[in-house]
């Protein structure tokens, strides 16, 4: 006789078997969304609002200068795997501080063929803001990510906000841009996810 997953879990049984395929299916089966440089960013939920992060203009890159000092952003590896983690770090590496919106203010974001999307957004049918404070960057302060690639990981990386990431992830280069340096253009660090 043969049993599917739901049929374990049905009957309340969490036989080796059973714990087994819930555990394949939690190391995943990799990234569910589109392939590659998609056209745009669709969505299902008509209640999903994208992110819009405040970024006018284009990235200036890993390395900014200030009015008063040099901040740069970095990660381990330009590739990850789907539900592996991403490090990035953002450091002052110049001789002054700097003021900054806090450690929330950056977007992910997936390019596609219309220009770089956030790949979270709202699901109230209402936007979302990404909580801000200005704060003292001082010199050597850093801010440090551990960003495991996964759709829930992302959606609950900030604290008190309620965001998904829809459509689901999906391999190509994404990006992560931190827009929160006061009087300075934001910076920004590709990645590339892969299956």
């Amino acid at each position: 006789m043969e049993h599917t997953r739901r049929d374990l879990l049905g009957s309340g049984t969490l036989a080796a078997v059973g714990l087994a395929g819930c555990l394949d299916f939690a190391a995943g089966d990799g990234p569910q969304g589109p392939e590659g440089t998609p056209e745009t960013l669709t969505c299902e939920d008509d209640s999903f609002v994208r992110l819009d992060p405040p970024i006018d203009g284009p990235i200036e890159g890993t390395v900014v200068e200030t009015p008063s000092t040099t901040v740069e952003l970095s990660s381990e590896g330009s590739a990850e795997t789907y539900g592996q983690s991403i490090r990035v770090v953002l450091r002052n590496t110049g001789d002054a501080a700097t003021t900054t919106l806090g450690e929330h203010a950056y977007a992910i974001q997936r390019e596609t063929e219309s220009g770089w999307l956030e790949v979270r957004g709202s699901t109230t049918g209402e936007s979302a803001e990404l909580p801000q404070s200005e704060e003292a960057f001082k010199t050597t302060g850093a801010y440090s990510w551990e960003i495991r690639l996964d759709e829930a990981a992302i959606a609950s990386a900030v604290p008190d906000l309620v965001v998904d990431v829809c459509p689901p992830l999906g391999p190509g280069t994404h990006r992560f841009v931190y827009w929160g340096i006061v009087d300075a253009p934001p910076l920004g660090v590709e990645f590339d996810l892969i299956g």
